[in-house]
């Protein structure tokens, strides 16, 4: 007796291409792994290798080209400093910046002392200016305009104050004459 094969079920016909796809798929799958060394710069788009595609210390200098990297390459700080270049030529003169204003100048006081010198000796006398006063200038007299009393002015010193200014001055003089006579400084102070 003779046995007819009976016509698949469409159940059976879709069935049996999913098997033959699934089957087929892990088997491309398998056969397309590449082989070492294969892909290449022509293989490889633009920009498609990035910072966290490359394993650490995976590029060192032996493979990089000499002369290859630009200074954008770097880190701030990175690249040392080269040596310091000649000097250029010096620029046209600018213009004339416009004139400050005129120095005051307060009123000018004299600020006098003395002291007496006994005959046959010399002394020392300062005068300094008071409070924020500076001195501009000083003189310092005897008693006598007799030059002929035998008494003398040896210096006339200024002093400074801890900002080296002139706030005072100091004169010492001698008296070889006869007589006691009175040793005079005059300070000329002002208020800047």
């Amino acid at each position: 007796m003779r046995k007819l094969l009976r016509r698949p079920s469409p159940a059976m016909i879709v069935a049996c291409l999913a098997l033959l796809l699934a089957l087929g798929g892990t088997s491309v799958a398998a056969v397309s792994q590449l082989a070492r060394n294969s892909v290449g710069t022509p293989q490889l788009r633009n920009s498609a290798v990035t910072n966290v595609k490359v394993r650490n210390n995976a590029i060192n200098s032996a493979k990089v080209a000499p002369r290859s990297l630009l200074r954008s390459d770097f880190a701030a700080g990175q690249l040392p400093a080269g040596p310091v270049g000649p000097q250029g030529p010096a620029g046209p003169a600018g213009a004339a910046g416009p004139a400050g204003p005129a120095g005051v100048i307060g009123a000018i006081t004299v600020r006098t002392a003395s002291v007496s010198v006994p005959t046959g000796n010399s002394r020392r006398i300062a005068r300094n200016c008071d409070g924020n006063e500076r001195a501009i200038s000083a003189g310092a007299r005897w008693s006598t305009d007799d030059t002929a009393n035998n008494v003398s002015l040896s210096s006339l010193e200024p002093q400074l104050n801890p900002q080296n200014q002139v706030v005072g001055f100091l004169a010492w003089g001698r008296n070889s004459s006869l007589e006691s006579r009175t040793l005079f400084v005059d300070v000329l102070c002002y208020t800047p």
